[in-house]
């Protein structure tokens, strides 16, 4: 028996736009779709791939592929935090360092253990002698004298032996939190209970400009383009901590011809299905028993992908049974 020894196979944009159309009956093997059509089948077809992200796609298992693991650096001064493109200090991946030289309010130099990692346009945070992080973005590195310039100075003094922290990009919102914890420079963990509204609400002391402590829950709260994310006490005490979060992302756009699912394999024919089934009242098409068939086994067959995982245990209740 010869195989092919690959299992990169994939579809992109256009070819799950044909096939849906060749479902139900609207193109032949040798007609292609004309612009206008691919324009409102790709619309479709974002409107489909959007609704089905998450965890509010209906599908009993969590969303592996769209899960990412992200690093929220905490502030002295708010327990407020923006997740998205707008936050500051949010990022999926960072280079941690220190200064071996003090940097004095006004400078915007910064002397550090090691550049590695480093690079133009970064975003630099130095953790000040005043308990909060400012954050500046690299304009230069001299990697012989492990200088950083920034383009805008220190508001105030960062001793020696302070922690820097790095990163390039920052994450994306999330759209479902799972879970997080709150992560000091010895990569010690410790769990961060997630809240809901009301108990959120009802903490009388969350903004009290007095509560300083680490943060022992959050609630966090999905909104257009940024995401917003509170802690439980008005700000942060140690800020070389930073909460470690697990959530599920957006699923990318399909923008191009090429561009292929940001779904594993087991869903392009649900993709197919589901795009025919939308499609077919805008070509007058009739759907069939048999195609409502073929567009519920598909995709009932990708739902159980990754199918659901727990912890359960029993526990006796108060009267001991």
């Amino acid at each position: 028996m010869t195989t092919s020894g690959t299992y990169t196979f994939s579809v992109n944009r256009d070819q799950i736009i044909r096939l849906a159309m060749m479902n139900i009956g609207k193109l032949d093997e040798i007609e292609t779709p004309t612009a206008q059509e691919t324009t409102d089948c790709s619309l479709y077809l974002n409107l489909l791939v959007k609704q089905w992200q998450g965890k509010a796609d209906f599908a009993p298992g969590l969303k592996t592929w769209t899960r990412r693991h992200g690093h929220l650096f905490l502030s002295g001064i708010t327990g407020q935090y923006t997740l998205g493109p707008a936050g500051i200090g949010w990022t999926t991946s960072y280079t941690h360092t220190t200064l071996t030289a003090a940097a004095a309010g006004g400078q915007a130099n910064a002397v550090v253990t090691s550049v590695a990692g480093l690079t133009v346009g970064d975003n630099f945070g130095v953790t000040l002698d005043s308990g909060t992080i400012f954050w500046g973005i690299i304009q230069s590195i001299n990697t012989g004298t492990k200088t950083v310039t920034l383009t805008s100075n220190f508001p105030s003094q960062a001793g020696v032996a302070q922690d820097v922290f790095d990163y390039t990009t920052t994450a994306t919102q999330p759209v479902v939190i799972e879970t997080v914890f709150l992560r000091d420079i010895f990569n010690s963990d410790t769990p961060i209970r997630i809240m809901t509204l009301e108990e959120y609400d009802f903490l009388p002391s969350k903004t009290n400009p007095q509560f300083i402590s680490d943060p022992t829950a959050i609630y966090y709260e999905f909104q257009l383009t940024n995401g917003v994310l509170y802690t439980d006490c008005a700000a942060a005490n140690d800020v070389s901590k930073h909460l470690g979060i697990t959530y599920m992302e957006a699923i990318q756009d399909f923008n191009n011809p090429n561009d292929t699912p940001e779904y594993p394999q087991e869903w392009f024919l649900a993709l197919v299905w589901g795009l025919a089934e939308m499609i077919a009242p805008m070509f007058n098409a009739p759907w069939t028993q048999n195609m409502a068939k073929n567009a519920a086994t598909s995709l009932a067959i990708a739902q159980k992908k990754e199918p659901a995982r727990s912890v359960m245990y029993f526990q006796p209740g108060e009267d001991g049974l």
